[in-house]
């Protein structure tokens, strides 16, 4: 029978040992070309040929996201949407082993899977094909028998007394581009609040570049970075809150809240040692407490880098040792990377609108010294350049 639809052709690539051949001939491919489009073609049709095509680039991109990308049911929108296996497992582990968890807009399943491993999930979303395809995915963790899918707005379904909640709202139903006010999220706020007043507690995962401050006062927002780089914005409620603010850096499970410290950074001057902070601690507004704790200063008015005397060693922060401070100047940066012997050359601009790679290229480093660059605007200020090497970081 010729698979009719995207969704029925992957099923017949996964399902059927003609597909499985197909899907095998694909992954030896590193880049397709169309002349292997067209040999496929002449044994398959075409639908099937994109739904193989498809499946294999998902699983190659999904390597990072999850452990067991090369089994998984995947396409485009469901993957870029999931939560990365690393962090989903990290929410998990605050929900109450063994009590129900509903799975609002579920995707493909990188949460609904995540916490299945303790507790029964009722995964939920208003795309059926979703759905077979988070079961699919479900089953390759070995925990289809805890997880029930059920297709429905999330609007519109009634949540179990007694129930946690785990929800992930659209950020792209109402346009091309990810919304980064919550108030355009799909459910919105409305749905989002009356929700939090109907179960126990639960996570609402939201990017992290929302406005989560303004709709979410009273909430723990818990910032987390993967790999040092801000993943999620969570808002723990109910049951599973336990303070307002907390930072967390994965994979190293390490987390900072603003119960840790009552104290403040202060300003103070450039010294021998210049910290670029994981975005977690930034983003969560938690930098100052986090300085104040490690006597660390800002040197720089209004802008997020941390100095001291001696060197502060910890995952949180990445540490540059300072070699000089120069004027934004191209004619004397040129003579400096030049005589210096720079390169490869890193650029970090920040407080002021500078392509790294537009620069990079019109200093010309050719050396065989990585250094690094801060091109810094402070607030009220004059640009300057502070010339730096990395140094070896404890951030995993």
């Amino acid at each position: 029978m010729r698979p009719r639809g995207d969704i029925e052709a992957e099923a017949h690539v996964l399902t059927t040992e003609v597909g499985q051949i197909l899907l095998a001939h694909v992954g030896q491919i590193a880049r397709i070309s169309a002349s292997d489009l067209t040999r496929w073609r002449k044994d398959y049709t075409a639908e099937v040929v994109s739904a193989a095509v498809r499946l294999v680039d998902c699983r190659r991109r999904a390597a990072t996201k999850f452990s067991r990308a090369n089994a998984m049911w995947l396409e485009p929108v469901g993957l870029e949407q999931a939560t990365s296996e690393i962090v989903a497992t990290h929410k998990a582990r605050r929900f109450e082993a063994g009590s129900l968890v509903v799975d609002l807009c579920s995707g493909i399943g990188g949460d609904a899977i995540a916490l299945a491993e303790k507790s029964p999930v009722i995964a939920v979303d208003s795309n059926e094909a979703m759905g077979r395809r988070l079961m699919w995915n479900a089953d390759v963790y070995g925990r289809a028998d805890r997880v029930q899918t059920i297709s429905s707005l999330a609007e519109d379904f009634v949540m179990p007394a007694q129930s946690f909640v785990h929800i992930d709202p659209d950020r792209r139903a109402t346009t091309d581009r990810r919304a980064r006010e919550v108030a355009d999220y799909v459910p919105g706020l409305e749905f989002l609040h009356k929700m939090m007043k109907a179960v126990r507690g639960g996570a609402i995962k939201l990017g992290p570049g929302s406005d989560f401050s303004a709709h979410f006062s009273g909430q723990e927002v818990e910032l987390v970075s993967l790999f040092g780089e801000c993943r999620e914005a969570t808002i723990w409620f109910g049951e599973l809150s336990t303070c307002l603010r907390r930072a967390t850096i994965l994979p190293a499970g390490l987390t900072w809240t603003n119960e840790d410290c009552a104290g403040r950074s202060t300003s103070g001057p450039l010294s021998a040692w210049l910290y670029d902070p994981d975005p977690s601690l930034t983003r969560s507004g938690l930098l100052d407490r986090f300085a104040a704790a490690h006597s660390l200063v800002r040197p720089f008015v209004g802008i997020d880098l941390l100095s001291s005397d001696q060197r502060v060693n910890t995952p949180w922060l990445q540490a540059f040792q300072v070699e000089e401070v120069l004027p934004f100047d191209m004619k004397i940066l040129r003579q400096r990377v030049t005589k210096g012997g720079l390169g490869p050359l890193e650029i970090k601009p920040r407080g002021i609108p500078v392509s790294p790679e537009k620069l990079r290229r019109q200093l010309k480093p050719q050396g065989d010294r990585p250094a690094t660059l801060f091109v810094i605007r402070a607030s009220g200020g004059t640009t300057q350049v502070v010339l730096a090497s990395r140094e070896p970081s404890e951030r995993v």
